[in-house]
C-alpha cells in the first residue's frame, strides 16, 4: 500500500508538473499522500489537519463497503496466484468503470452538462423519457437513501467555504430537491447515492 501511494503521488506530480516531496516517517498514510502531491499549507508546508481528517473519513466511507465489484475482481484474479500488481490492476480496471468508482467522475460531469439550475427540469424530463441516465441516483442494493450520501453531505457542511466556490454545487442541490419530489423517482425508490456529492467533497479539498 505504501508503494502504491508513492507511485500514485509521483505519477500525479509528473502529470501536473509539481515537485515530488518524499514521505516522512512521522506522518500517517494520508498525511504522507497529501505531502507527496504537494497539497500542503503554505505557511507550515505540511498537510492541513482539517483536510487530513476529511479525507480519512471519505476514504473510510468508500472502503467500508463489503465486497464491491473491484474487490471481487481483485480476489478473482488473486485466486489464480499471479503477482500482487496484476491483482491490483484487475481491481483498478473494475473500479474505473462508470458503474463503480468512476461513477463519481461521471456524476460530476453529468451535473456540468446540465449547466444551470434552470436546466434541471429538462434534464429530469430526458431521464424519465429514457433518453439519458441520471448518475448519482439509484443503487443496485439500496432502495432508500444511500447512507454514505448522508455522511458525505455532512462532510460538505463542514467545508462550506471551500464548497461554496463551486457554482455547480447549486445545480446538484437543485437536482436533488427536484428528484426527491418527483413521483417518477419516488415510485421507483430511486434515492441519491454516494456519487452525487462525493466529487464536490473531493474537489473542495
Amino acid at each position: 500500500m505504501s508503494s502504491l501511494s508513492m507511485i500514485t503521488a509521483a505519477a500525479y506530480c509528473h502529470h501536473t508538473g509539481r515537485a515530488f516531496t518524499p514521505p516522512r516517517k512521522d506522518f500517517s498514510y494520508i498525511e504522507n499522500f497529501l505531502l507527496m502531491i504537494g497539497h500542503v499549507d503554505e505557511s507550515t508546508r505540511t498537510p492541513n489537519p482539517r483536510y487530513v481528517d476529511v479525507l480519512e473519513r471519505l476514504w473510510a466511507v468508500v472502503a467500508d463497503h463489503e465486497i464491491p465489484c473491484s474487490t471481487a475482481a481483485l480476489l478473482q484474479t488473486a485466486s489464480a496466484l499471479p503477482d500482487v500488481i496484476s491483482s491490483l490492476i484487475s481491481a483498478f480496471s473494475a473500479g474505473y468503470g462508470p458503474l463503480h468508482g468512476g461513477a463519481i467522475d461521471v456524476a460530476y460531469k453529468n451535473i456540468e452538462e446540465i449547466g444551470t439550475v434552470d436546466d434541471v427540469p429538462e434534464k429530469l424530463a430526458r431521464v424519465k423519457a429514457g433518453k439519458e441516465r441520471l448518475y448519482g441516483y439509484g443503487h443496485r442494493i439500496y432502495r432508500v437513501t444511500d447512507p454514505r450520501f448522508t455522511y458525505i453531505s455532512d462532510i460538505l457542511g463542514e467545508l462550506t467555504d471551500e464548497v461554496s466556490k463551486d457554482p455547480l454545487l447549486q445545480v446538484a442541490f437543485a437536482l436533488d430537491r427536484a428528484a426527491a419530489e418527483d413521483e417518477y423517482f419516488i415510485s421507483r425508490n430511486l434515492r441519491p447515492n454516494a456519487d452525487l456529492f462525493a466529487a464536490f467533497a473531493y474537489k473542495s479539498l
